[in-house]
């Protein structure tokens, strides 16, 4: 048999070596492909998993790094030098000691090899990001003459869940305390019912629907993280038991804190209830009207009674009195004008948010 050469000559096929040869730069092309393409994959997937490798060379004690894990450590160049300056730059103080710690460790002859350790380390623009690290060490020789000769590894990008952590614990911090006054607001609040009360069953009453208000209160931030609430639903929910004739309300929409909403949802609930009890709300043609405004960082609010039973001024303040006084006046730095007018009773409280 024999093969057309590029000249269009002939010479006999031997024993098969020309096909191989000729077949030859097809399979390296081939290879080189693969190659490729298996390195294309393998840095797309380190860069969406957001990591990079590197190369720690214990004799020159340099570090070279690929492109994503130059990206990673705020750098322009492959090669970093890990000399004393360098290291107290790149890294952060408080982070040294456990990098150096697991660093020995890993170089210890006797040990596994294994290297890992989170850090933060210096961006170009000067700010930190955290960082995880491992890797494995190369040793060479065996037995007593066995020594490390480098850690290669990987690099990977924990920022995200490190803002995530720190968030969860001031969240915990932040529930804690919310708790805390939660209970001692509770604790105030079924004090001062019990005083107040003629007998058992009206001081269970009251209380029951306190705390009930307060429920409410909790859950319109609930429903917000507890970031805050609207105003426009906090007096919705503190008046949603009396009929839409009964109660009119204006006033934006304006976002108040969790203290507010919860400081002024009991002060709605105490107006409220003493208005169903002796004022507007007792007959059947009383009004309730509720007039909000936001003034130079101040929220303007305005409770007025209409249509209802003459009033007169109370013998002694009570519970509703008190707590506003205390939660409007004391603790979040207001303003409290309650006035006793036959006509009806006014209630005029200013509030800076």
């Amino acid at each position: 048999m024999t093969i057309q050469s590029a000249f269009g000559l002939t010479r006999p096929r031997s024993d098969g070596a020309a096909d191989l040869v000729a077949s030859e730069p097809v399979r390296l092309d081939e290879l080189r492909r693969d190659l490729e393409r298996q390195k294309s994959a393998f840095d797309l997937a380190m860069t969406a998993s957001q990591m990079g490798t590197w190369r720690y060379s214990i004799a020159d004690n340099i570090c070279e790094y690929d492109e994503n894990a130059q990206r990673l450590y705020g750098l322009t160049e492959a090669r970093f030098t890990h000399d004393e300056e360098g290291v107290k730059a790149k890294f952060h103080a408080d982070d040294l000691e456990p990098m150096w710690s697991r660093v020995a460790a890993a170089l210890d002859p006797q040990g596994d090899g294994h290297y890992d350790v989170e850090y933060r380390v210096k961006q170009s623009d000067g700010t930190w990001r955290w960082l995880s690290a491992w890797g494995l060490v190369e040793f060479e020789g065996e037995g007593a003459a066995t020594k490390p000769v480098a850690i290669v590894g990987a690099s990977r990008d924990l920022s995200q869940r490190k803002q995530a952590e720190q968030f969860q614990r001031l969240l915990l911090d932040e529930l804690n305390h919310r708790v805390k006054n939660t209970f001692a607001i509770v604790q105030a609040v079924a004090a001062h019912t019990l005083r107040g009360a003629l007998d058992l069953p009206s001081a269970r009453t009251a209380l029951d629907q306190r705390l009930v208000s307060m429920a409410r209160a909790h859950d319109l931030l609930t429903a917000r993280a507890w970031i805050g609430a609207d105003f426009k639903l906090v007096v919705a929910r503190a008046l949603e038991a009396f009929p839409r004739s009964r109660v009119n309300s204006s006033g934006e929409s304006v976002e108040i804190s969790p203290r507010h909403t919860l400081a002024l949802s009991m002060a709605l609930h105490e107006l409220a209830t003493n208005a169903a009890k002796y004022g507007a709300l007792s007959g059947p043609d009383g009004i309730v009207s509720i007039a909000w405004t936001v003034e130079d960082g101040n929220l303007r609010l305005e409770w007025r009674e209409t249509g209802g039973p003459t009033v007169s001024g109370p013998a002694r303040k009570g519970f509703g009195s008190r707590l506003l006084e205390r939660s409007l006046g004391r603790d979040l730095g207001g303003s409290i004008e309650l006035d006793y007018a036959p006509s009806g009773v006014c209630c005029r409280i200013v509030s800076p948010l």
